[in-house]
C-alpha cells in the first residue's frame, strides 16, 4: 500500500493516471494529453508499472498502457475502512454535541450550552412598556438580580456605546459590580449589550458576555428572547458562570412581577 501511495503522490503521475482512467493510451497519447516531454512521461510510467498500477502491451510498434484494476480496489478498500472510523468518530462527536445542550425547561424556556445562553419569556405587557423596564435605571434597579437582591448603584446611559454601570448587593452584603456598553439599541424591538464582571486581584474582568435581547410583539402581550453569548469565562469566574441560567431566569421573574 505504501508503494502505492508514494507512486501516486507525484502530480504528474496521478494526472497520468486519471487519463488512462478513460481507457488505454500510447504514450504519444499521454504526451498529447498531458503536454509534457515524452522522458518525462515515460519515467513515470515506469514508476508506475513497477509499483502495479499499471500494465504494458505492445501493439505493432507501439506500447499501449492501461491500468490494472487490483490495485485500486485493495487501495478503495484500505480508504473505506478509515471512512468507516471517520464516520463513527463523528458520529459520537455528534451525540456529545447533543449531550451539551440542556433540555428545553417548559416554565421558562431556557436552552444552555456551554457557551450560550438562550432564554425565551412571554410578558403580559406592550413592547413598548418592557423595553423601557430593561432601559430606564430605576427600573432595571427594581429587577435586576437573582431573588433577594438589590441595586444600590444602576447607571445606564441609553445610546450606542454608552456605558452600562450596575452594583448588585447579594443578601449577605457583598457587592457585584458590573459594567458595559450598549453596542445596539432599536427601540422598541432589540438591545445588543457587552458586560464585563467578577474582577480578579489586578481589576482585570474574568467573565466577559454579549447579550441580544429582542421584542416581538404576540397579541398586545410580549415575546421577549434574551441570547447571552460567553465571550471570556475564567477559572476565577466558574462560579458565576454555573449559577447565570438560574441568575437570569430569577431576574426575568422578578422584571414579571414589576411588569403586572
Amino acid at each position: 500500500m505504501i508503494k502505492t501511495l508514494t507512486a501516486l503522490a507525484e502530480p504528474n503521475r496521478l494526472n497520468i493516471v486519471e487519463l488512462l482512467h478513460d481507457g488505454p493510451r500510447s504514450v504519444g497519447e499521454i504526451v498529447e494529453g498531458l503536454h509534457l516531454p515524452q522522458p518525462q512521461i515515460s519515467k513515470h510510467l515506469r514508476v508506475l508499472c513497477e509499483a502495479g498500477l499499471v500494465e504494458v502491451q505492445r501493439d505493432a510498434q507501439r506500447r499501449i498502457y492501461r491500468l490494472r484494476a487490483q490495485p485500486f480496489q485493495e487501495l478503495n478498500g484500505w480508504l473505506a475502512s478509515f471512512h468507516q472510523v471517520w464516520d463513527e468518530r463523528f458520529n459520537r462527536l455528534d451525540e456529545y454535541l447533543q449531550e451539551l445542550q440542556a433540555t428545553t425547561r417548559p416554565e421558562g424556556g431556557t436552552l444552555l450550552t456551554n457557551r450560550e445562553l438562550v432564554i425565551t419569556r412571554t410578558f403580559d405587557a406592550p413592547r413598548e412598556l418592557v423595553f423601557k423596564a430593561w432601559t430606564q435605571p430605576e427600573q432595571v434597579a427594581r429587577w435586576w438580580g437573582p431573588k433577594d437582591f438589590t441595586n444600590p448603584v444602576c447607571e445606564l446611559d441609553l445610546r450606542p456605546g454608552g456605558a452600562i454601570n450596575i452594583h448588585m448587593r447579594g443578601p449577605d452584603g457583598t457587592l457585584y459590580p458590573m459594567k458595559g456598553i450598549f453596542e445596539e439599541i432599536i427601540e422598541p424591538e432589540r438591545l445588543v449589550m457587552s458586560s464585563s464582571a467578577v474582577e480578579d486581584a489586578e481589576g482585570q474582568p474574568q467573565l466577559e458576555t454579549l447579550s441580544t435581547i429582542t421584542f416581538t410583539e404576540d397579541n398586545g402581550k410580549t415575546k421577549l428572547t434574551l441570547q447571552v453569548v460567553v465571550v471570556k469565562a475564567t477559572s476565577i469566574a466558574a462560579q458565576a458562570l454555573a449559577g447565570m441560567e438560574e441568575g437570569w431566569n430569577q431576574s426575568l421573574d422578578r422584571l414579571a412581577e414589576i411588569l403586572r
